[in-house]
C-alpha cells in the first residue's frame, strides 16, 4: 500500500504508540553515489543512539552512523543489501537506497519496535514525501518500507571574522542567519560546528572560532539561497575583515582538512587561504578579508563537531 504523507498520517497518525520522527533531510551526491540522513527524533526523544548502533550492524550500506543528542547522522552509499536483522543486536536497518533524478527512495526495515520506529515513526516526518508499506508489523512483528524524500544538495559555509573587539559574535551571528535561511524556506539548516583555531593568533578578536554552517538545499534553489547568504552575513557583519565560502557535495577532502588542521595548529597568511581556495574544485569565495584563512579551516571540521573544538 502506498500512501502521501497526509494519507499516512490519516490512516496512522491517532495511533498512540506511534511517536513522530520531527523532521528527516537527505541529502545526494550523484556523482559519488552517496547520500546523507539527517534525523530529527520524535519529540527530542534521544532515540538517536539507538539507530546509530544497530543500524550500521544490520546494513552494509551504511558508511557512517553517528548521534548527537536526539538527531542522527547517517552516510550511505546507494545500492541494495541483505540486512541482517537479530532482535535485541541488529533489529534495524537500510536495505536499498536509490537516487532518482529529483527523489531518494529509502527501504527501511526492523523488528519490533525497531520497526515501528524504521516504518511507522519516519512515515510521519516531515520531509517524507511518500511511503510504501511492504510488510507491517509492530510488537513482534517485522515492518519494511519505501520512504521517498525530495533530494537536496549539501551546501556547507564557513564564515569568520564578523565581528570586532567591541562587538559581536561569529558563532551566534552565523546561527542566526542560517535560521533566517530557514525560516524564509530557502534551506534545511542541519548543522553548527564551531571550529577552534589556532589561539595564539596576534590577529584574533578574542577567542579564534570560526563556524561551518550545514545546509540541504534543493537544487533549483541554489542561486537564490546563495544570494541571500551573502546579503545577510555583508548586512549583519560588524567587520571589515570578514571570510565567507562555500561549498557543496557530499565528504570533505583531504585537502582541505589537511589546511584546516594546519590553521587549527599554526599560524597561516591570507596568501596561503587565497593561494588554497583556487586550488579547491568547487570552492566559492564570496567574502575574501582576513577571515577568509577561518572561513575555509571551519570546513574542514564541519563534520566533526567533537574534534572541531579541540586544540
Amino acid at each position: 500500500m502506498k500512501y502521501t504523507r497526509d494519507e499516512f498520517f490519516n490512516a496512522f497518525g491517532n495511533k498512540t504508540w506511534i511517536s513522530p520522527f520531527e523532521k528527516i533531510v537527505i541529502l545526494a551526491d550523484k556523482e559519488k553515489k552517496l547520500i546523507e540522513i539527517f534525523e530529527k527524533h520524535p519529540r527530542g526523544m534521544a532515540t538517536a543512539s539507538w539507530v546509530t548502533y544497530h543500524y550500521p550492524k544490520a546494513s552494509s550500506l551504511i558508511i557512517n552512523a553517528i548521534s548527537e543528542g536526539s538527531q542522527s547522522f547517517f552516510k550511505v552509499k546507494e545500492g541494495k543489501c541483505d540486512l541482517e536483522l537479530k532482535a535485541g543486536f541488529s533489529a534495524a536497518g537500510i536495505e536499498e537506497v536509490r537516487i532518482n533524478k529529483d527523489t531518494v527512495d529509502i527501504t527501511y526495515a526492523g523488528l519490533g519496535g525497531g520497526g515501528v520506529g524504521a516504518v511507522l515513526n519516519r512515515g510521519l516526518a516531515e520531509g517524507v514525501r511518500s511511503i510504501e508499506i511492504l510488510d507491517y508489523g509492530g510488537g513482534g512483528g517485522l515492518s519494511k518500507a519505501i520512504l521517498s524524500f525530495d533530494l537536496k544538495q549539501k551546501i556547507v559555509v564557513g564564515v569568520d571574522d564578523t565581528d570586532t573587539k567591541e562587538e559581536g559574535a561569529t558563532w551566534s551571528l552565523a546561527n542566526e542567519i542560517a535560521y533566517t535561511i530557514e525560516k524564509e524556506k530557502l534551506a534545511d539548516y542541519l548543522r553548527h560546528t564551531l571550529v577552534q583555531l589556532y589561539p595564539r593568533n596576534p590577529h584574533k578578536t578574542q577567542n579564534c572560532v570560526s563556524t561551518a554552517l550545514t545546509f540541504g538545499v534543493i537544487p533549483k534553489n541554489f542561486l537564490m539561497f546563495k544570494d541571500r547568504i551573502y546579503e545577510l552575513f555583508n548586512k549583519h557583519t560588524l567587520s571589515k575583515e570578514t571570510g565567507l565560502v562555500m561549498l557543496p557535495g557530499i565528504g570533505i577532502s583531504k585537502e582541505i582538512k589537511n589546511y584546516s588542521y594546519k590553521t587549527k595548529t599554526s599560524l597561516m597568511s591570507l596568501d596561503e587561504a587565497i593561494d588554497f581556495s583556487k586550488k579547491i574544485k568547487n570552492l566559492e569565495v564570496l567574502m575574501d578579508k582576513w577571515g577568509l584563512i577561518g572561513a575555509i579551516a571551519a570546513l574542514g571540521y564541519s563534520e566533526d563537531p567533537k574534534e572541531a573544538v579541540r586544540l
